[in-house]
């Protein structure tokens, strides 16, 4: 628990961070199925090229 003002801060600046990073692992994965479904290859590999070995490793696990 933050002691103080700035600990509060620090900290909530993290979980928004974090938040946002989820977020766009979201999208990022949300916009592979969606350029998978369609067939569109150039489209499902220049956003699988975008996303961390982290969002694909998660994505394989949720859809795997």
């Amino acid at each position: 628990m933050a002691r103080n003002l700035d600990e509060f801060a620090a900290d909530l600046a993290a979980v928004t961070a974090q938040v946002a990073q989820a977020a766009v692992g979201n999208l990022k994965a949300d916009a592979l199925l969606e350029a998978s479904r369609r067939g569109n290859e150039a489209a499902v590999r220049d956003i699988a090229n975008s996303m961390s070995t982290a969002e694909l490793k998660a994505f394989q696990r949720k859809h795997g």
